[in-house]
């Protein structure tokens, strides 16, 4: 009997010892999976806030474009705003630091050629007066920089950002530009200099 105790304590003992290895192995085999889900997972979060970063700072680079341009010509009566039409280019000069209501607005915005009004800041140089034009065409915020008396050529212009809005307003020396992107408000120092 203890020769069948032995063989049988030994096949329990067996028995024991494979489920152990069994359950070892299906407890790594657990973690191995839990591991790589949660690698997986990580990386899918990390991938989308990396987008998400990524666009944010494109939004932010297009408003800091924007200020810059606006920054390099600030002149005295430098800002204007411009309705393109196929016969004529109707524009409205800023007076005293402030670009007031529009009078041409109504009879440009059925013909404009442009998706609405055209930023326009003007440089005067020993070579002729020149224009920094910054309008929305095809959703893209473009910029177009030209002599005064050039039309308006969107081919010849560099895209800035994506917008389904461009808008901006000019008071007290304050230049607000508004697009997809934000806001963004520029201080102009010609906009309350002396005029000598």
């Amino acid at each position: 009997m203890s020769a069948q105790g032995r063989a049988f304590g030994g096949a329990a003992r067996r028995r024991e010892h494979d489920f152990g290895r069994v359950f070892t192995g299906l407890l790594f085999a657990l973690f191995v999976v839990a591991l790589l889900m949660a690698i997986l997972t990580g990386t899918g979060v990390y991938r989308v806030l990396h987008q998400q970063g990524q666009a944010a700072d494109n939004q932010r680079l297009s408003l800091t474009l924007l200020a810059n341009d606006v920054r390099a010509n600030d002149q005295i009566d430098a800002v204007a705003r411009a309705w393109v039409t196929e016969d004529a280019v109707l524009m409205d000069m800023a007076e005293g630091g402030a670009l007031g209501p529009s009078q041409v607005e109504a009879e440009a915005s059925e013909s404009n050629l442009l998706e609405g009004s055209a930023l326009v800041l003007r440089e005067t140089l020993p070579s002729g007066v020149y224009e920094t034009r910054l309008y929305r065409y095809d959703g893209t915020i473009m910029e177009e920089y030209a002599l005064a008396d050039a039309p308006y050529d969107p081919e010849k212009a560099t895209p800035i950002v994506d917008s389904s809005v461009f808008d901006f307003a000019y008071e007290n020396g304050l230049l607000t530009i508004v697009t997809d992107a934000g806001e963004v408000s520029v201080a102009l120092r010609s906009g309350g200099g002396d005029r000598a």
